[in-house]
């Protein structure tokens, strides 16, 4: 295979340094030793009167996310060190907003609530106060950006070694690949994949590690408080802690802690913020009443700062202490034993290291130096997941999974982000049947009857079933079918109760949210739904007869059927050649059309006159269906074509060849970007569902599973105006490998099938030519034969664009046709 290494956008490791210094102002010298760690550093001088100091940092294509990390070599005076992010280039070099990054906090609302979610910085700029030398660290992630603005906002000087970013995506390496004649789509292959990867990650914790300190926050749909493990019976006893307070932009930020806590919500918690006041709390099922009136210290607080604080607890006698001095005593006995652990609620950012608890005697009870895991801590988790997007939502979103996923199972082995995403949405499951559009995935409290979630869509529930079909196609994984089984059952009996006499899925107002608005306004018999319903029972037969239960499957087809006949009869215009919007209108609508060739539903004749129609859209994803569907029907070129230039906005090899972005699939791959107002730039330059590499693999390159997991598989080219493709996917069996080339007079392929698998290979025919096929050097068919031959259990057919090798077994095939 070729050498892939040079198309891999995936960060090799998990801290990553900018790759070029862009540009500079002010009094800046030697920039560039900021992208690397090698004791060298960078000079920022802001003189009095003078010009604020600035690097533009360019972290390259790739574009990563994760949490920020500098250096401080020293400084003079204590000025205040500003980092502002974005993903393009216009938007960090804007005059009005540039110094805050892209977008402002709250700016994007349509989902109804902050975005991104944490453990997400809300704001893309942070501000650090300097006054030593040494790591800062923030305490919470920037999801994705290519632009990095380091400036001194304040007066003095900074000595910067370096910045850098802890990747929080995944790494997992490549066990599939894609090489064609075409340079451009190779590496929109490996963009889409990356983006894929970058939306993908291992954990979204409330608590996490970096570089030996804890970073705690409060996740959206959890507690703000985490404890250790042990500790239900300790009495009277000293727990001590070094903390650092990070400054958040807005609120004043602060570090929390709880003693003799029985559990997250009961127990005495203290907090010291940057006010320099610190306050004492009751906590009691969860709510916080204050024990005293807020106690200012004479010590001063200072974001970066590290302080060591102790709490003695003797009997009813509770005694703080800052830097060794005692700043309170209280005394209290609701609480008289219990854990220990910290306390952030949402906007306090504050790091901690060194615990220690021991009881009166001095004998060691606790200590964590958090060098190893948090094993020994009880917080908020969450599964793996594979998101809408890095840089805003940072959430699931049912609607957009079967598009990200296409995309995984023909790159990576490691299926688990998938996994646990389709189960998270089985969890948010309400008792009626409906699946929520978006969830956070640290929610523990089952949706309630009525309960439709952040985003009431029956269009994004009705995924659930083509989803997890398709995961099990690709992956082999029936005992997730038959774990989730049910709930698909009960997903398809919910969208059943809407389906009306006339054979046709009726989209009530209480969930109407979908591909027409972001607002519960469209109801009625949309093409879209109808079309999204219909192949939902058709991959719900699929599911069942997998698992051998024949009668659910007969059940479902029948109901597919109901649906398939009331499309034909209401929402095929037979004047016009297409698919009406709505039932009622004539209207054309392009993402139905789209998805009605994506499934196969028309016949040829019907299928030829929507191909016609379907030329631009303003979104990527739909426009990925219309292609996958124009392969589907044999319009190849057309479909080609349509990747190169999609039109209506949308462009996947502009993007990648433009120097101010990031190289990966954007939210609705618009490019160039939209153009919003200053601050509002939250659209997202890492979006999976506009990714397309399962367009390369499975229909350029040309292999597609036909049993779960490749069990047995198809490996039909569709060349258009390529000379070669080749490439590997990984299966549950071992990887595929596939190759072919067309020649002047002939064409060659060559399959390598791993053990335990069968494979159909498809030769495409010369047009108004005689040729024979060998198969590893053995003549099998004759175009101008009365009858196809047969060796060793193979099989052959063909039809007007094909001779297919039927039965092909486990191990090396090469087949040639050469003209005669």
């Amino acid at each position: 295979m070729n050498n892939e290494e040079k198309y891999i956008l995936t960060p090799t490791s998990k801290r990553v340094f900018g790759t070029a210094v862009h540009s500079k102002t002010g009094d800046v010298t030697d920039a560039e030793h900021i992208l690397r760690e090698d004791a060298l550093a960078a000079k920022l001088v802001y003189a009095a009167g003078g010009e604020k100091p600035s690097i533009l940092l360019d972290l390259g294509p790739s574009a990563p996310g994760g949490y920020p990390i500098i250096k401080i070599a020293g400084q003079t005076g204590r000025p205040t060190l500003r980092i502002a992010y974005a993903d393009w280039y216009e938007w960090i070099v804007d005059p009005v907003h540039g110094e805050n990054g892209d977008f402002s906090r709250g700016s994007c609302t349509y989902l109804g609530v902050e975005l991104p979610v944490p453990p997400a910085n809300p704001y893309r700029y942070e501000l650090y106060t300097i006054e030593e030398a040494g790591l800062y660290i923030a305490p919470m992630i920037q999801g994705q950006q290519r632009w990095v603005l380091i400036q001194l906002d304040t007066e003095g000087s900074v000595d910067l070694e370096y910045f850098s970013l802890e990747v929080t995506s995944d790494l997992s390496p490549y066990k599939g690949s894609f090489h064609s004649s075409d340079e451009e789509l190779n590496r929109l292959w490996y963009a889409s994949t990356y983006t894929a990867q970058v939306s993908s990650f291992p954990n979204t914790d409330a608590w996490t590690v970096v570089e030996g300190w804890l970073v705690p926050r409060k996740l959206a749909k959890g507690n703000d408080v985490g404890l250790t493990v042990q500790g239900e019976q300790w009495k009277d006893y000293r727990f001590g802690f070094q903390f650092v307070i990070r400054r958040n932009p807005g609120p004043v930020s602060a570090v929390g802690w709880i003693v003799r806590a029985f559990d997250e919500n009961n127990g005495y918690v203290g907090q010291i913020d940057l006010d320099g006041r610190l306050h004492l709390f009751k906590r009691s099922d969860g709510v916080y009443v204050r024990l005293k009136p807020a106690v200012s210290l004479s010590i001063p607080i200072v974001d970066g700062r590290v302080y060591h604080l102790e709490v003695r607890l003797d009997g009813a006698r509770m005694e703080t202490l800052l830097n060794g001095t005692l700043i309170d005593t209280t005394i209290d006995d609701t609480y008289a034993e219990g854990k220990v652990g910290f306390c952030q609620p949402m906007d306090k950012w504050a790091l901690i290291r060194e615990v220690r608890v021991e009881d009166a005697a001095g004998q060691l009870l606790f200590a964590d130096d958090f060098n190893g895991d948090l094993s020994g801590w009880s917080f908020a988790r969450t599964p793996a997941f594979i998101a809408d997007g890095a840089k805003r939502d940072r959430l699931p979103w049912l609607g957009d999974l079967d598009w990200a996923g296409r995309n995984v199972y023909y790159a990576f082995d490691n299926y688990t982000y998938m996994k646990e995403t389709i189960r998270m949405f089985a969890w948010h499951q309400t008792p009626e049947g409906y699946i929520w559009a978006a969830c956070y995935p640290e929610n523990q409290v089952k949706p309630g009857i009525g309960e439709y979630g952040y985003y009431q869509s029956d269009e994004f529930s009705a995924w659930f079933a083509p989803v997890l079909a398709d995961y099990v196609l690709f992956t082999g994984d029936l005992e997730l079918a038959r774990e989730l089984y049910s709930v698909m059952v009960k997903s398809l009996d919910y969208l059943w109760n809407y389906v009306e006499g006339d054979g046709l899925f009726y989209q009530r107002y209480e969930t109407s949210k979908g591909i027409w608005g972001h607002l519960l306004e469209y109801t009625g018999k949309g093409a879209y739904v109808n079309f999204l319903v219909y192949d939902s029972f058709k991959e719900g037969a699929y599911l069942a007869g997998l698992l051998g239960l024949d009668a659910d499957a007969s059940a479902f087809e029948e109901k597919a059927a109901v649906l398939r006949q009331g499309i034909r009869e209401h929402l095929w215009d037979e004047e016009q050649g297409h698919y009406v919007k709505l039932k009622g209108s004539r209207e054309f609508e392009f993402y139905a059309n789209a998805l009605a060739l994506a499934i196969g539903f028309p016949d040829g004749e019907q299928a030829a006159s929507v191909r016609e129609k379907l030329k631009e859209t303003d979104m990527g994803k739909y426009q990925s269906l219309a292609i996958r569907g124009k392969f589907h029907y044999g319009y190849d070129e057309d479909a080609l074509g349509t990747l190169r230039k999609p039109g209506g906005g949308v462009d996947w090899l502009g993007a990648l060849a433009d120097w101010r972005g990031p190289h990966a699939t954007w939210e609705c791959m618009t490019y160039p970007p939209a153009i919003m107002p200053p601050g509002k730039n939250w659209g997202d330059s890492s979006h999976p569902d506009t990714a397309v590499a399962h367009l390369l693999s499975g229909y350029i390159l040309g292999v597609q599973p036909t049993e779960p997991g490749f069990r047995s598989f198809a490996a039909i080219p569709h060349p258009c105006d390529l000379q070669r493709a080749e490439g590997t996917v990984p299966t549950p069996y071992g990887e595929i490998r596939f190759e072919w080339e067309l020649a002047e007079t002939g064409f060659c392929a060559s399959l390598k099938a791993p053990e335990g698998t069968s494979a159909v290979v498809g030769i495409p025919k010369p047009e108004n030519q005689e040729f024979v096929i060998y198969w590893n050097g053995e003549v099998v068919f004759h175009s101008d034969a009365s009858a196809v031959e047969s060796t060793d259990g193979l099989t052959l057919d063909e039809d007007e664009r094909y001779v297919y090798l039927r039965g092909l077994k486990e191990g090396s095939h090469r087949i040639e046709r050469w003209g005669r």
